[in-house]
């Protein structure tokens, strides 16, 4: 932990120390980043044969040499196939030196709208997630510096970006690390030309048709003659950006409701409307966040603030979006629809497209013949009710009742299955026969969530439509002969 007044590296970004490290401060600034590592841990270290990455292999052996370290060398395929071999073979020989294990990892960098930089980060992240899945790693450890760090704020910068942009990487997320974040790019060079350890140069940070190699040979030099260090001022406003960006999203939670429903995200229209716009735009960024590789573009946040009620459409990164008058709706275009399931008598069947379930238990007296808050209107009240289901776990669906979400049933001889809805479903109410899809929309469903709502049947017979309607018939029977109770529950998270 952190002692009070020093912020903890994992916490968020951190300033760059002061340029001139010596190489002790070297090696004591990586056991500082990797202290909360148990002893004997499994790591992995992303190595290119680069002088950042190298250094960052040599300092951790020597900072913790109680680590078990993989390096891993990512072939992207992007260069010449003889110019990756030499530099595999180079990080290969640095694990001999270490005493790490080494792998090599070959992969394809597909076409896509973040560009070539983008795709290949994500497939090599991709790759040594594996690799530490196989090994047994604990974190994946990068070799980022505060020249880094300072690039990466003033790409985003040129972009347009808000606060999150603005706060740059992070020293860790979920298994990453960046050991190296607080460290100059020219102390870590010195460090492995002091040690003479051989490294390969990459010529991509030399090509001006790369944008990070602009900012690098350009853009920070010519911002030197604005402010003698540019790189520890631009670190410093990463660490204020994400202050303000993480004060913001305290904010935003509760401002704004957000579900979440298996892959489906949903927030609440009349709320997104009253909040501040700062509020909504991070709101819809944390809706659209699970279903893209990258953040949302400020112009895909304004279109999606601007959607009228009966919007359906397609955002970038294949997201389908609706809009109802109570909700916008955010889920994969390529998303499944739920298989049929067999309800487990009695059981728990789960229905995750929702983060939902279905409770199949056998119905019992009440002992105290009292009607509780939460009792089942198909029941008789002082006569009998199945024991409630605590309503805060209910799945209460929009347009939907809470009273409708748990019913009571006679033993049905053919069992009973959940599935999706169907073309020429029909229910049997008191009311009448219904089309399952006119409940539904009449309920104002949203068409997202209607593709996925469970209908419980029994052979061809639609049985319970939760949170809507039930067969009539078997409702009475059940009223007279309650063998089961069933209710919708959550299963999952309801977002914060």
């Amino acid at each position: 932990m952190a002692r009070a007044g020093e912020r903890d590296v994992r916490d968020g970004p951190v300033a760059a120390l002061p340029a001139g490290q010596s190489r002790p401060a070297l090696v004591a600034e990586v056991a500082h980043a990797l202290r909360h590592l148990d002893d004997g841990a499994a790591v992995v270290v992303a190595c290119s044969g680069g002088p950042d990455s190298t250094a960052l292999a040599f300092l951790v052996a020597e900072a913790r040499d109680d680590l078990r370290l993989t390096l891993v060398h990512v072939a992207h395929g992007l260069r010449d196939a003889e110019v990756e071999d030499a530099e595999r073979r180079l990080v290969f020989q640095h694990g001999a030196w270490l005493g790490a294990g080494c792998r090599s990892e070959a992969v394809q960098v597909p076409a896509g709208a973040g560009g070539p930089e983008a795709a290949a980060r994500t497939v090599r992240y991709a790759a040594l997630h594996a690799v530490a899945d196989t090994v047994g790693a604990v974190a994946i450890l990068l070799g980022h510096t505060a020249d880094d760090q300072a690039e990466t704020v003033l790409l985003r910068a040129a972009r347009g970006t808000g606060n999150d942009g603005l706060a740059g990487m992070r020293p860790s997320q979920g298994r990453l690390l960046r050991p190296l974040l607080r460290l100059r790019r020219a102390d870590v060079h010195g460090f492995v030309a002091g040690e003479g350890i051989p490294t390969a140069h990459d010529a991509s940070n030399d090509d001006p048709a790369v944008r990070r190699s602009v900012v690098r040979h350009r853009v920070l030099p010519a911002l030197r003659d604005v402010a003698p260090d540019p790189v520890g001022a631009l670190t410093r406003l990463a660490v204020l950006a994400h202050d303000d960006a993480d004060a913001l999203d305290a904010a935003a939670r509760p401002a704004v409701p957000m579900a979440t429903l298996g892959r489906v995200t949903v927030l609440q229209r009349p709320a997104l409307r009253r909040a501040h716009p700062a509020l909504a735009r991070r709101r819809v960024r944390d809706a659209l966040a699970p279903h893209l590789e990258q953040p949302p573009s400020s112009d895909t946040v304004a279109r999606v603030l601007a959607a009228e009620p009966g919007t359906r459409c397609t955002l970038p990164g294949a997201v389908q979006l609706e809009v109802t008058r109570a909700v916008l709706v955010f889920a994969p275009v390529d998303a499944p629809l739920p298989p049929p399931r067999r309800l487990e008598l009695p059981g728990r069947t789960p229905w995750p497209e929702l983060d939902a379930a279905i409770e199949v238990r056998t119905a019992g007296s009440d002992p105290d013949h009292r009607a509780h808050e939460d009792q089942l209107p198909l029941g008789i009240p002082a006569v009998w009710s199945p024991v409630p289901v605590p309503s805060d776990r209910l799945l209460v669906p929009t347009g939907g009742r809470r009273d409708r979400v748990q019913i009571a049933l006679p033993d049905l001889v053919d069992g009973l299955q959940a599935r999706p809805p169907q073309p020429g479903d029909r229910i049997r109410t008191i009311a009448g026969t219904r089309r399952v899809a006119a409940v539904l929309r009449d309920a104002h469903l949203p068409r997202t969530l209607r593709d996925r709502w469970p209908v419980v049947v029994t052979g061809e017979r639609v049985v319970w439509l939760p949170g809507f309607a039930v067969d009539g018939a078997l409702a009475a029977d059940g009223r007279r002969d309650p063998r089961i109770a069933l209710a919708l529950v959550r299963d999952g998270s309801i977002g914060p």
